[in-house]
């Protein structure tokens, strides 16, 4: 897949205790979302076994940021359950991560060639001119804009889409603390 995502962690909804894990690990987001059913997530989850799952960037593809985050807050949470030696080093995340607690898709309305104009993490608001479509000979250019006010969570990198291709995924609501 061509689409790559912030670094961010993922959780069940309603878990205090992964509220709190999710804050010391320090992703940019942490995202509420379902389980899969028959994943390794939701297995843990129905045994009672709370889980953090980490994701970030995209397949085939190694981003030193994305690495950087995972490992940084693997330490961070070895640290404070007593799991780390001293001899390791631990830096507290550079901003606050943000909780999201609904998101939502923008697919693409026509197909050719995409061009993102934001960056992954940014802020848009709603009716902003995010990324555009294009055909080869400059006869078709349709501005994609931004459905609602949120965080860019994922932008597809491909060069070419094709109509109902997921293009940018947006928060749509964050949590309230």
């Amino acid at each position: 897949s061509d689409r790559f995502n912030s670094p961010q962690i993922r959780i069940a909804k309603g878990e205090k205790s992964l509220d709190e894990l999710a804050t010391i690990f320090g992703a940019p987001f942490v995202l509420y979302t379902k389980n899969i059913k028959k994943s390794f997530r939701s297995t843990c989850y129905n045994l009672g076994v709370p889980i953090l799952l980490y994701e970030g960037g995209k397949s085939f593809h190694i981003d030193s940021v994305v690495t950087n985050t995972g490992v940084n807050g693997c330490k961070r949470l070895l640290n404070h359950l007593g799991m780390l030696q001293s001899k390791f080093k631990v830096s507290k995340p550079k901003k606050r991560s943000v909780f999201i607690s609904e998101s939502k898709w923008l697919r693409a309305k026509h197909s050719g060639m995409f061009k993102s104009s934001v960056a992954l993490n940014s802020v848009v608001n709603r009716g902003d001119v995010i990324g555009n479509i294009t055909d080869p000979y400059g006869k078709f250019n349709h501005f994609v804009k931004s459905e609602n006010s949120g965080y860019i969570i994922n932008i597809n990198q491909a060069p070419i889409v094709y109509q109902g291709d997921a293009l940018f995924h947006i928060s749509t609501k964050l949590k309230d603390f």
